[in-house]
């Protein structure tokens, strides 16, 4: 059938745009295609051919510890990729990119396909904010993943010593990072730092570090089942990027290089740990 109505339709992005079109009518009417006609969840499963959903190891890590950055919503959470990419290849982690397995987004998935996926945990929703619930395929998604990020440590198995996930947000001005394994001490030190850049440069954000700070943002379902539990890494830095750090190519350099420095500290400190232990 896809290969049909790609003909019909003159092109894949021509059907895909017919199938957007179709779901945001919210029709109870079917489309007609050529002479296929085609239900909602037809449209849906035929969008979910088109626009697969892929998990990468794009680098194996370098350095003496088992260090990972990871994007596991590119295209929903805008310019994570961007930020992982920066980040690991500064420092030479590993980095693993995770895409189009939520849909709703504006840019490349703008309506429901039926695939709401959280892949950094067994987890899916109907929709953003939605109710989460375990399902096979979610926990098939959150398997690959973490196997992806062991493959991206160079050691072939977890936990790693640390993840750093980057993901964006629109629910206050500051960046706002969840933690696992980090102490008062590490996280006040952080934002010393932090603080220190900031008076030097006038587009960063507020920076809110746990377990210093009560977030809004707390990524409890992460701790709970998925990438940022003791199994999975002994550390965790999980950033979330406001879009005042996102807006524009200053906004996005400044906050790329202040959290290459943020990730630096937090790499010494877990590898003087390692080395005392």
């Amino acid at each position: 059938m896809r290969q049909r109505l790609t003909a019909v339709c003159g092109g894949t992005d021509e059907m895909k745009a017919r199938l957007f079109a179709f779901l945001a009518k919210s029709s109870i009417s079917p489309l007609r295609l050529g002479d296929e006609t085609i239900s909602v969840e037809t449209a849906r499963a035929l969008l979910r051919e088109l626009i697969p959903a892929t998990i990468e190891v794009r680098d194996v890590c370098t350095a003496s510890l088992a260090v990972v950055a990871a994007a596991p919503h590119v295209s929903f959470d805008n310019w994570s990729e961007y930020f992982c990419n920066r980040v690991a290849r500064r420092l030479g982690l590993g980095r693993v990119i995770a895409q189009n397995f939520r849909d709703h987004d504006p840019h490349s998935i703008p309506v429901s396909i039926g695939r709401f996926l959280h892949v950094n945990r067994p987890t899916e929703s109907k929709g953003p904010g939605r109710r989460e619930r375990e399902t096979e395929r979610a926990l098939a998604a959150f398997e690959e993943y973490t196997a992806a990020l062991a493959r991206a440590s160079g050691r072939e198995r977890l936990p790693l010593d640390l993840l750093i996930e980057f993901h964006s947000h629109r629910r206050s001005a500051r960046i706002e990072i969840a933690t696992t394994g980090v102490s008062n001490a590490l996280a006040s030190h952080l934002c010393e730092r932090y603080a220190k850049r900031r008076t030097r440069t006038d587009c960063l954000p507020p920076l809110r570090v746990e377990p210093l700070h009560r977030l809004t943002l707390a990524a409890r379902a992460a701790k709970q089942v998925g990438s940022l539990q003791v199994s999975v890494t002994r550390c965790a830095l999980h950033i979330e990027i406001p879009s005042e750090g996102r807006h524009s190519e200053e906004a996005r350099t400044a906050c790329s290089d202040a959290l290459v420095e943020l990730v630096n500290e937090t790499i010494q400190r877990v590898n003087s740990t390692s080395e005392s232990e």
